[in-house]
């Protein structure tokens, strides 16, 4: 099996400590444990006295997840009826995606992926020599998912449906009737939907999961890393609610992972446990820096939103005479300003921008301001 090069994790990787300034992450600015106490008013000395005593054995009674964290994620899916034993802990988003897709696709199968999306989806299916569909968002449509070409996509061989949910990187959101029709769709042809839900949470009331719908082939991914601020924890989980591949994964599971980190799991309960106050904390931060950068691209002449963002980054077209990639290197090298180029998602002449890891609203102001100085050289 021979993988592409991962564009956006080895672009952003070795760069991400180089940044004067940092448009390149999707994650919110990262909790600090004494901060994690205080927002859940959970007790921090109780905390530090029971792991003085841990065993740090395997995992403490369920190689798959603690009951404790199993349960705690069960509670993001109120609608959905998520049980205990539908959920499968993993290493991160990364994991999940990973362990999904290779325990579903088999040679004659096809998928069908919404792009642009995390290069996993499409890459992974490649890898291993599946036939992978392509269902485009493009910016003449604003960026909005054709329910219609979705449908004509899939045919009686399609194996599996992949999208993220809110959109990475666009951040464009499927709402409940839209997501009712993708799932009506995979029913037409018998497929699975992976609906990678790792930016769910923005909205205020409630952002709809494929876990709502009663549709026994759905499974929802998430992690730790975007709206809860916590990416070194490296807690990913899985819903599935279909018994017999819940069981295909679990085996899968045992040669590439055992378990996750016993105390990884403890941190990770107490966050999802709070994940009202988790999340509401991302959204002080995010709603007024998505403003923040919506003015922004609003003054320059060259660039151009084509849809709201919904989850932490935005997707930036320009017209500016230079492919993203030559001009994120150069940004890099000359002003250390850091964004994505959307070559990395097959978007050309694009960019990712990242809003959430700004605490501090006028420091995004600043780094724009920046950023716009820079792109005088382009005009």
């Amino acid at each position: 099996m021979k993988l592409a090069w991962f564009g956006v994790e080895e672009w952003l990787n070795p760069m991400d400590s180089l940044a004067r300034i940092n448009l390149g992450s999707s994650c919110v600015s990262a909790l600090r444990m004494d901060e994690l106490f205080r927002l859940t008013g959970e007790d921090e000395d109780a905390f530090l006295e029971e792991m003085r005593t841990m065993s740090l054995h395997y995992h403490h009674g369920d190689a798959t997840g603690s009951p404790r964290v199993k349960q705690a994620v069960c509670g993001l899916y109120p609608k959905g009826g998520v049980t205990p034993g539908q959920v499968m802990m993993v290493h991160g988003g990364t994991g999940a995606n990973e362990l999904v897709i290779m325990s579903l696709l088999e040679q004659g199968d096809n998928c069908v992926v919404v792009k642009p999306s995390y290069q996993q989806h499409y890459d992974i299916p490649k890898g291993i020599g599946i036939e992978t569909r392509i269902v485009q968002l493009r910016r003449e449509a604003g960026y909005q998912l054709d329910l219609a070409v979705l449908e004509s996509a899939c045919d009686q061989n399609t194996k599996l449906i992949i999208l993220t949910n809110p959109n990475n990187p666009i951040g464009v959101t499927l709402g409940g009737a839209e997501l009712a029709k993708v799932i009506e769709i995979a029913g037409k042809f018998d497929a699975w939907v992976l609906c990678d839900e790792i930016y769910r949470g923005l909205d205020e009331d409630y952002m709809p999961s494929i876990l709502d719908f009663d549709y026994h082939k759905a499974i929802s991914v998430s992690s730790l890393s975007k709206m809860f601020s916590m990416a070194g924890t490296r807690i990913g989980w899985l819903v599935c609610r279909d018994e017999a591949m819940y069981e295909v994964m679990k085996t899968r599971r045992s040669y590439n992972t055992i378990c996750c980190g016993i105390i990884d799991e403890w941190v990770a309960s107490i966050a999802l446990e709070h994940y009202e106050a988790i999340w509401a904390r991302a959204r002080s931060i995010l709603l007024p820096n998505r403003k923040i950068v919506e003015d922004w691209v609003a003054q320059q002449p060259h660039l151009h939103l084509a849809a709201q963002a919904m989850g932490t980054t935005c997707l930036i077209d320009y017209d500016y005479d230079i492919e993203s990639e030559a001009m994120a290197k150069d940004a890099m090298e000359t002003e250390q300003i850091l964004f994505v180029p959307g070559d990395y998602f097959d978007m050309p002449r694009t960019i990712r921008v990242g809003y959430g890891a700004f605490r501090d609203p006028q420091t995004l102001r600043e780094g724009l301001d920046g950023f716009a100085k820079y792109l005088e050289k382009y005009a």
